[in-house]
């Protein structure tokens, strides 16, 4: 019998792979354990992936990684750690409500007192402090004992200009820190309420006094924009005082006689030294002439000026209280800038790290 070279050659090619196959997948668990560290493999490049756009400020794509990870594996050991770095992408990118939402999803779906559900509710009084809303910190740690909570506190009652709340809220927090690296933290805190308390604020005789000038109460409470528009105000009144007069018929027209003799029609009609004169035929009183009259005409400007010193005075005073919260504030302000909140914000956060 004649063998086919081109016939038997596949077929052995063919037994050979099986065999190999045979030889490398003995049972089923070979074929998942090599698959197994295949998926893994995946996961950690995704990981790292995700992390490093994270870290280099592009949280928008960072976000796209996050997202895919919780979608390729549901229910994962970092669930509550994607979710945090989700939070903090839209954090990062201001987006408060929807880094809230993922923040309050962690501590409703976190065991109580856990790491991300602790560090969930620390980066809530964050937002809430860089959104101003001092009264939510402050009501929500009412009573706390944790540190962190209590600078939190401290801070929020510090913005709101309470001193001696803001005092006992650092010391507080000192005390539970117990640890000579918060202590050194702190310890300027206690400098700055101290100068706050004792800032020289603005009083009102001389805010009173100040008014007698045009905008000068203005100028002393540094309120530029009024002070500058009251004194334009001043100005134009003065100006239309010493420059308006009236003019006044002095002397009679009788309403009688022709038309001519009422209302004089022609231009021959001249006038020296504020007597009229007419040609002949035309029946005009010699007698009459004008007067100029400056005392009526000073009356308006008098009385808009006497209404704008009273009104300058009035809000010189009344302003006194809103423009030292101004100062204050922003005396608050510059101190929060060189003591910022961050200084303290090393308390632990879930990590996006496989173990």
């Amino acid at each position: 019998m004649k063998v086919n070279l081109k016939t038997i050659i596949p077929l052995l090619y063919i037994v050979c792979c099986l065999s190999s196959a045979q030889e490398r997948y003995f049972s089923p668990e070979d074929v998942k354990a090599e698959w197994q560290n295949h998926t893994s493999f995946q996961r950690q490049e995704l990981v790292n992936f995700a992390t490093f756009l994270y870290n280099e400020g592009f949280y928008e794509r960072a976000l796209l990684s996050y997202f895919q990870y919780l979608y390729r594996y549901p229910k994962d050991e970092l669930e509550m750690a994607t979710y945090f770095q989700i939070a903090k992408c839209y954090e990062n990118m201001e987006n408060w409500d929807l880094a809230i939402n993922y923040y309050n999803r962690i501590i409703d779906e976190s065991p109580k007192r856990s790491v991300p559900q602790k560090a969930a509710r620390n980066q809530l009084y964050y937002i809430a402090l860089v959104n101003e809303n001092y009264t939510a910190v402050i009501d929500s740690t009412q009573g706390t004992k944790d540190p962190y909570e209590l600078i939190f506190r401290a801070y929020a009652h510090f913005e709101s200009l309470e001193w001696e709340e803001a005092r006992l809220a650092f010391k507080a927090a000192e005390a539970r820190f117990d640890h000579s690296h918060y202590t050194k933290q702190i310890r300027p805190w206690y400098k700055a309420i101290k100068t706050a308390e004792n800032a020289p604020l603005k009083e009102k005789t001389p805010a009173l006094l100040s008014s007698l000038a045009p905008g000068g109460g203005f100028i002393y409470l540094k309120q530029t924009e009024n002070a500058v528009g009251a004194m334009g105000a001043s100005f134009l009144i003065y100006t239309a005082m010493l420059t308006s007069a009236s003019i006044a018929q002095k002397g009679g027209l009788p309403l009688v006689g022709n038309r001519q003799q009422l209302v004089p029609m022609t231009g021959d009609i001249v006038s020296k030294s504020g007597v009229f004169h007419s040609s002949s035929g035309y029946t005009i009183p010699s007698n009459l002439n004008l007067e100029s009259k400056r005392n009526v005409a000073w009356v308006p400007p008098t009385l808009i000026a006497i209404g704008l010193y009273a009104g300058s005075m009035w809000k010189s005073v009344h302003d006194i209280d809103e423009s030292n919260r101004k100062l204050v504030r922003r005396y608050a302000g510059r101190v929060t800038g060189k003591l910022p909140i961050q200084r303290f914000m090393d308390y632990e956060t879930p990590d996006f790290v496989i173990k």
